[in-house]
């Protein structure tokens, strides 16, 4: 029989929002938060035994990393195997939390980190581009609303199924992480001529011929093909040794500048 209330339950919950990132060591990483967040459900699952949930909040301090939203599964399933009281509980939580914080951490990066903010990103960046405010509300709906309500179905799926909901549907979601990151890739391209507003001044003259490089010629031949380049480069340069973001966007400014002063922008 249960010893967690629903209370109980929903306060795991919100203590993992909270604690997870927030309670952050560089020796641990997320286990610190991870261990204030399941530790008040210990002392009521092992009647306040002190020596017991002492140690077994000792062994949650291990190392532990992974992406927040989907930590939310291994939470729960965490959960629900330690409030089955057995012997071994604590240790067989620990097995699944060390073998799917790993995967874990691909897909969720993959889902939430990368696809999910590009696309978002980009379409919001593009609004404001335009004047529009309605991008911003769209990404705070998104972020405040639409990752918490994940997290807590991502929750109520680790404490009711557990693994087996890993287990039964890995094709499933190595399938959806490809998508994913093909679709976020597909949308960054196809925002490329929309954001990157590049355009030369050069003339090409032979004669009596006059011709505007960019308008005449490579906007017939190769619409936005200057955007393209130059993303190109970018890209290839935020991999060299030593360069930073920070660095890049100031290579940028300079050339502008230079590029415009010059007459070829």
């Amino acid at each position: 029989m249960t010893k967690l209330s629903t209370k109980d339950i929903h306060g795991v919950q919100i203590r993992s929002w909270i604690y997870q990132w927030q309670s952050f060591s560089y020796e641990a990483m997320q286990s610190t938060g991870f261990t204030q967040a399941i530790g008040p459900a210990l002392e009521k699952i092992y009647d306040g035994d002190k020596e017991l949930i002492a140690e077994k909040l000792d062994k949650y301090l291990a190392f532990y990393n992974t992406e927040n939203n989907m930590s939310q599964i291994i939470m729960g399933a965490c959960l629900a195997i330690e409030e089955t009281g057995s012997e071994n509980a604590t240790d067989t939580s620990l097995a699944i939390r060390t073998g799917l914080m790993g995967p874990f951490a691909g897909l969720g990066d993959s889902l939430f980190k990368i696809s999910c903010k590009v696309i978002v990103g980009s379409l919001v960046g593009y609004m404001a581009l335009q004047g529009s405010l309605v991008g911003l509300f769209i990404d705070i709906l998104v972020e405040m609303v639409g990752f918490n309500i994940i997290k807590y179905n991502f929750f109520k799926l680790g404490y009711s199924q557990g693994t087996s909901f890993i287990t039964k549907n890995q094709d499933r979601i190595k399938a959806l992480m490809n998508a994913a990151v093909v679709l976020g890739l597909t949308v960054v391209g196809c925002m490329i001529p929309s954001t990157v507003k590049i355009a030369t001044k050069l003339v090409y003259t032979n004669g009596d011929a006059v011709q505007a490089i960019q308008t005449d010629i490579l906007d017939k031949i190769f619409p936005y093909l200057l955007p393209v380049c130059v993303t190109a480069l970018v890209y290839w340069g935020l991999g060299l040794k030593k360069m930073t973001t920070v660095r890049m966007v100031w290579l940028i400014i300079a050339a502008a500048i230079l590029l415009t002063v010059a007459g070829i922008l």
